[in-house]
């Protein structure tokens, strides 16, 4: 059985709880506002540097691509020149 509180007991009730609610909205609320914020922005540069390092994939394939094809871009082009000296028949 629960004692009825007293009068005064529900004031001090009443004013504790506009205390936590005063504290809550002046310190807890701006700090998960910012917390959220905060989170929202790491979420978009990740998604930044999540496009930015495909596109530097991208690139990287392609200069790989280039890279491996000069071998034969060289070749071909000495056997050119070799064929436009006139030796091409020679060797």
């Amino acid at each position: 059985m629960t004692r009825p509180i007293p009068e005064n007991d529900q004031d001090l009730q009443i004013l504790m709880n506009d205390i936590v609610r005063g504290a809550r909205a002046k310190m807890v609320d701006p700090v998960i506002s910012e917390n959220r914020k905060l989170g929202e922005l790491v979420e978009e540069l990740h998604g930044q540097d999540q496009r930015e390092l495909e596109a530097i994939k991208e690139r990287l394939e392609k200069l790989e691509e280039a890279v491996r094809a000069t071998p034969v871009i060289l070749l071909n082009a000495i056997r050119e020149a070799i064929n436009q000296a006139g030796l091409g028949g020679k060797l």
